[in-house]
């Protein structure tokens, strides 16, 4: 059976192929397939192969393509927490609730309503930025492809982009920057993500709250601060347009900057630009138009305003370096990271000062009869300086402090109560030696002392009294009338040694171990010294009933949503008995009562005190 050229069937026959018009048959009555050119074959065949495979990776591609989209778009939703302002600046308190200052770092920012800005902003940064921003629910589709197609047509560059407010916003949250296909695909999901989440007012909002608009300015309030001197509610139409319209190059617009005719006219234009844009769309009448347009015209009246640094108190400054510190042991950062991180990062800092205590003490420093004047051995006059700290010894709260007597100039700088170490004289007897040695049952109020010229470690160590020698007395009595010998012999007992480790154990840690591991010691004779803060935090130690609190400056930080983000890091340790503290507290009464310290005597308070004057 087989087929004719005419498409009849024929059951017997030779099977014959009708081939450019012959039959051929072989020699077995078949016909044979006329055999083309190889290289002909081969091109055809490699063509159906190279078509299949192509055909294949598109569909590969295609398919790998969109897994890769699906994971993006599927990772890519923002919560609540992460809609949110991350670089704001951080507001300090002080125990009462008083703000003490704004604490800026590299952005300054100040978060404002809707309400609280004049109608013109948010209608200026509409019409110029995204003017379907009402209408879309996150992506401009529209904008977007106009965007990509004057993108190839002007070979990778376009006069404008195609990203919509809300993109703007996910862009700034996230400080993604990536030029990829992939993060422009993050983008336009996390915007429509955050058209879920949020109303299109919070969202332009938390936007304009956001934008940089240049130098170090962020946030349209901060702008209008900047650049005309006014709160956002007062500027005029133009004003506006102007902060709207350098959104895209703000530096580049800067009228404080490098200023020529040229760059006013640039300014100019852009800010009518968007004025023309607000009347095409609607959004400012006639009149408004005209008047805007005028206001440009005539110039628009600049005015810098200035941001800077907050003059902290010392208490203050204090305050940011320990939490700073704290910081930085908690997540091994910088100083610079950790500053940068609590300056801007919109929190409230609660400190410890005491606003009515901080008043007072600053009054009394201030007066002239606690300065002194001398020449040193150049001639030249010197003025005494001091600083005070004034520490709750139930709470380890620093409440206030004072640090030299002339007027703060300098931020951060130099703090006399936290980092001026100095020589304690007398002052260090009851936490060098009385302290230890009565905790340890090596000395009581009562043992006795013979107070007269001894030479001690085989005449190398000749102390001497400040004033006579009393022969033998008590404990008590040689605190009262600040006798160094007795002190000098309590250590021999006590041992360097021993009250090294006291010291450090009640935050004297500017101790050194090896070198200040010497009988003047007692005495206050330091290789270092000692500052006015750890000094008032031993002695507290002793009024707490022998439990040491590590001083703080504040007690708490908390962000803008009343989370507690970090609290003071205070250690408290027991560094002498109950009973020990309380016989050391009867001693120091005695100065105040009778001995060198009477000048410290407070009417209807109980006070215990011990002077630094000594002769070594």
């Amino acid at each position: 059976m087989y087929i004719t050229k005419d498409g009849q069937i024929q059951s017997e026959g030779p099977q014959t192929y009708q081939v450019e018009g012959k039959n051929k048959k072989n020699k077995n009555n078949k016909i044979k397939r006329p055999k083309k050119h190889p290289i002909l074959r081969m091109v055809i065949k490699t063509f159906f192969i190279t078509l299949f495979v192509l055909i294949l990776l598109i569909f590969a591609a295609g398919g790998y393509a969109g897994y890769q989209i699906y994971n993006i778009i599927k990772d890519a939703k923002l919560s609540k927490n992460d809609l949110a302002i991350k670089y704001e600046n951080s507001v300090i308190k002080d125990m009462k609730g008083n703000t003490l200052g704004v604490l800026n770092g590299d952005e300054n920012r100040e978060s404002i309503h809707l309400g609280e800005m004049s109608v013109y902003i948010p209608k200026a940064f509409i019409s110029i930025e995204d003017e379907r921003f009402c209408e879309h629910k996150g992506v401009d589709i529209k904008r977007t492809l106009r965007a990509t197609y004057t993108y190839i047509l002007n070979d990778g560059s376009s006069p404008f982009g195609g990203s919509t407010i809300t993109q703007q916003l996910v862009k700034n949250l996230t400080q993604e920057n990536e030029d990829t296909w992939q993060r422009k695909v993050r983008e336009m999901a996390r915007a429509y993500y955050v058209e879920q989440e949020m109303s299109k007012e919070e969202i332009l909002e938390l936007y304009l709250n956001l934008i940089f608009l240049g130098d170090t300015v962020y946030g349209v309030q901060k702008g209008s601060n900047y650049y005309f001197s006014k709160d956002a509610k007062d500027l005029s139409l133009a004003e506006s347009a102007f902060l709207a319209g350098i959104n895209h190059s703000p530096n580049s617009y800067n009228p404080f900057e490098n200023i020529n005719q040229q760059k006013l006219q640039e300014i100019n234009n852009r800010t009518k630009t968007v004025i023309k844009k607000m009347y095409e769309l609607g959004n400012i009448n006639t009149t408004e138009y005209t008047n805007a347009l005028k206001e440009v015209d005539s110039g628009l009246k600049f005015k810098q305003g200035a941001f800077p640094q907050t003059m902290f108190s010392y208490h203050t400054d204090a305050a940011i370096n320990q939490i700073i510190g704290q910081l930085q042991e908690m997540h091994d950062w910088t100083y610079e990271q950790a500053k940068l991180y609590l300056s801007s990062g919109g929190f409230t800092i609660y400190t410890t000062q005491d606003p009515e205590i901080q008043a007072k003490m600053q009054e009394e420093f201030n007066q002239p009869k606690y300065r002194t004047r001398a020449y040193d051995t150049y001639g030249n006059l010197q003025i005494s300086q001091a600083a005070m700290v004034l520490i709750d010894h139930k709470t380890g709260y620093v409440l206030a402090i004072c640090s030299g007597f002339d007027e703060k100039t300098e931020a951060f700088g130099f703090n006399r109560a936290t980092q001026g170490t100095r020589q304690t004289g007398s002052s260090m007897k009851p936490i060098a030696v009385l302290a230890p040695a009565i905790d340890k049952g090596i000395i009581t109020a009562s043992t006795v002392f013979d107070d007269n010229p001894t030479s001690f470690n085989n005449g190398t160590y000749n102390p001497k009294n400040y004033g006579a020698y009393k022969g033998l007395i008590t404990v008590r009595e040689a605190i009262e009338n600040s006798q160094n010998i007795p002190m000098v012999k309590a250590m021999c007992l006590l041992t360097p040694a021993e009250s090294i480790k006291f010291l450090k154990s009640a935050g004297i840690t500017s101790i050194d171990e090896e070198r200040d591991y010497v009988l003047p010691l007692a005495l206050g004779g330091l290789t270092n010294g000692v500052t006015p803060l750890q000094m008032a935090g031993a002695y507290a130690a002793i009024a707490n009933d022998g439990l040491y609190i590590k001083p703080t400056f504040f007690t708490k930080v908390v962000d803008s949503n009343g989370n507690i983000v970090l609290e003071a890091n205070q250690t408290k340790t027991q560094v002498m008995s109950k009973e020990a503290a309380y016989v050391v507290k009867e001693i120091l009464t005695q100065p105040v009562k009778t001995g060198t310290a009477t000048n410290c005597r407070i009417e209807g308070m109980s006070v215990r005190s011990k002077n630094r004057n000594n002769k070594q």
